[in-house]
């Protein structure tokens, strides 16, 4: 692996200094049925599920194009959508990856000394830990025989970031690139990868930059959508004659749109009784909406975990003797309360999330605990399992598959902890918008203990 003279000495300053101590922040980044009346809904369900995957899955006729003018709030079904077409690969002996992340290092690093004690800053951890991850599987892609050269870049630094790097001619060269980047270098990262059709990798952020009919453009973070489609479908299939309480809030768009993908879905005819929370529910407001005669299922589309926690308590503290079944956030995984003995007695609280590394296979955990631990001391955190994962899954589909791999996406051989489930996004009209991991894992929560699925 290759970068400038600069940054790789800087990165070994930063690296000595503080990369025992590095902690990644916390990423934003969200079911008992009924037995008697369950059965038949539950196959009907099963059937909805499948329209989902084959409107997902199905291709569109290429001519076959929406009215422009049409209102899309007023079509029912999605029109028939046009096939993808992708160049033919190139096979080559040699490839060359960008890989950009946020490192900071003309901030981090003055003269010949870092200008921060004990710990990275906490900007900069997150992006030095992808780093990090990046920096074993190229060395474990170098061992298995893979000839290719990765550039680092620094999106944290002005002279590095995409506008300047793919104005001085940086990537003319490159095959890949991969981005643990903000919102911000989305669409100029996508926009280049879709002129020069070559394959550009958000691993960081669910957000799309509003990037549309761009084939070259993959997203490993399931979009928002994704994750409320995951929660219809999860209510859907475990209680499907019981009527759902939905908490939400309009004064913030994430979770404004939350619950639109949530209300809106075409697949779902779930009966939700709604409760407004822009601001903390009283228990009587709450009353209004929950039946203490029997368990209560609970949507909560309102991603700030700490105002969440402040539901989740009131729950639990007014209504004791009822059970609530809350289905929330994948921002949620940051609240400690979840995990606490003795919190929320009567809550089950299911959170979904896109990654789960918590049953690594545990050869390969040791294998490359070991190998960071040599290299940089400490112990790896999750956006260096991430990093790992994404730079050895990638380069082994171009080790296998060449330049242009996505037909080959079901080809997880080479991803070592994930069941990435690369789909295309499609918009209302049948038309492409990206493509989109979605894959995602359920987490339980209950008496402080929790399982993943």
């Amino acid at each position: 692996m290759r970068n400038s003279v600069f940054y790789s000495w800087a990165l070994a300053v930063v690296l000595c200094c503080g990369a025992g101590t590095v902690r990644a922040q916390e990423y934003k980044s969200v079911a008992e049925r009924s037995r008697d009346a369950g059965r038949g809904r539950v196959e009907e369900r099963s059937e909805e599920k499948k329209g989902r995957r084959k409107h997902e899955s199905e291709p569109v006729n290429e001519k076959a194009s929406a009215d422009p003018k049409a209102n899309p709030e007023q079509q029912e079904q999605p029109r028939k959508r046009q096939q993808i077409y992708f160049p033919d690969s190139r096979m080559k002996k040699h490839y060359r990856v960008a890989v950009i992340t946020s490192l900071f290092l003309d901030e981090l690093v003055r003269g010949e000394s870092v200008t921060f004690k004990e710990k990275v800053p906490e900007k900069a951890a997150p992006g030095l830990a992808f780093y990090q991850g990046v920096k074993l599987a190229a060395d474990s892609l170098e061992r298995a025989g893979m000839q290719m050269d990765i550039d680092i870049f620094d999106a944290g630094s002005y002279d590095q970031s995409p506008e300047v790097l793919i104005q001085h001619r940086k990537f003319d060269s490159t095959d890949l690139i991969i981005g643990a980047v903000e919102q911000h270098d989305i669409p100029v990262l996508a926009g280049f990868a879709k002129k020069k059709k070559i394959n550009f990798v958000s691993a960081l952020t669910n957000y799309d930059g509003w990037v549309k009919d761009n084939q070259y453009f993959t997203m490993l973070q399931p979009s928002l959508k994704s994750h409320c489609e995951f929660i219809v479908d999860e209510i859907s299939d475990k209680y499907p004659e019981q009527n759902v309480t939905m908490l939400y809030r309009t004064n913030s768009l994430t979770d404004d749109n939350a619950a639109l993908y949530i209300l809106n879905d075409l697949y779902t005819d779930v009966t939700f009784r709604k409760l407004l929370c822009n601001t903390l529910p009283s228990a009587e407001l709450l009353a209004g909406v929950v039946d203490s005669t029997k368990p209560n299922v609970v949507v909560m589309s309102i991603s700030d975990a700490v105002f969440a926690d402040s539901i989740l308590q009131l729950l639990s503290s007014r209504f004791p003797g009822t059970h609530f079944e809350i289905y929330g956030m994948p921002g949620w995984h940051s609240n400690a309360n979840l995990s606490k003995a003795g919190m929320y007695k009567n809550l089950t609280v299911n959170v979904t999330y896109p990654f789960d590394f918590s049953h690594v296979e545990r050869a390969v955990a040791d294998r490359v605990s070991t190998a960071y631990g040599k290299e940089f001391g400490g112990a790896p955190i999750e956006m260096t399992w991430r990093g790992y994962e994404t730079m050895m899954w990638y380069g082994m589909l171009l080790k296998g598959y060449g330049t242009i791999f996505n037909d080959s996406y079901k080809d997880l051989s080479g991803a070592p902890f994930t069941n990435y489930k690369i789909k295309p996004r499609w918009d209302r009209n049948g038309y492409l918008l990206y493509f989109e991991n979605k894959n995602i894992y359920l987490t339980t929560y209950q008496g402080g203990a929790h399982r993943t699925r």
